[in-house]
């Protein structure tokens, strides 16, 4: 044996200090916890599948993938004469609500409508039934007047948010609309206890009738 290898295996392995080892631990255990923290913070599953929400007022021409809608003023009474069959009454308000559908690139049918209550909950708009939204098919170019009634307590009439959009089994990853009827506690008031009929004509590309 050489006295080059003699030195070789006489000289002692070198350890990294106790406290270098134990702070990178630290640092990995710190990553850890904060990649917990923003996963749990910004769920990303949640926020990829979100529809894409388009705000507005009553009046403000939304500009959405599929169509260019418009929501006007509401009406609301305790009594919906709707375009066939008797007159329907309810103990809280039946709230109605003309939009105005104009189809981008090829006809579209919109389906989905929910009203956001100023009581915290969400009343769902069905395609029929005693709440309805059937605008019917609108075409590129032309204006399709529609009415949608919903029923609802008079609690959820203040502060009221419509949302209007395409499919209505799957709003994800599309544009929604979001209209703010511009409600308050005296709409409620007055027409939780008016037994005046409120129409709710069938969807038409005729402007509606002014009253």
């Amino acid at each position: 044996m050489s006295a080059a290898d003699g030195a070789r295996r006489a000289r002692p392995r070198v350890r990294p200090p106790a406290g270098r080892a134990l702070g990178a631990g630290a640092a990995v255990l710190a990553a850890l916890v904060v990649g917990h923290v923003v996963t749990s913070a910004f769920p990303v599953d949640e926020r990829v599948a979100a529809p894409f929400v388009r705000e507005g007022d009553v009046g403000d021409t939304l500009d959405l993938r599929y169509a260019r809608l418009t929501v006007e003023e509401p009406t609301g009474s305790t009594v919906l004469a709707p375009e066939v069959g008797s007159l329907l009454a309810t103990p809280g308000v039946w709230l109605v609500v003309p939009v105005t559908v104009e189809a981008k690139g090829q006809p579209r049918a919109l389906a989905f409508a929910e009203l956001l209550g100023g009581d915290g909950r969400t009343y769902t708009v069905f395609t029929g039934g005693r709440s309805a939204f059937l605008p019917g098919a609108a075409q590129p170019g032309v204006p399709r007047h529609a009415t949608l009634h919903v029923e609802v307590p008079p609690e959820a009439v203040a502060g009221a948010r419509l949302r209007v959009g395409l499919d209505v089994e799957d709003q994800r990853h599309d544009d929604v609309a979001e209209v703010d009827l511009g409600l308050t506690q005296d709409d409620a008031d007055a027409w939780s206890t008016d037994d005046t009929s409120v129409r709710a004509p069938a969807a038409s590309d005729a402007p509606p009738e002014q009253p």
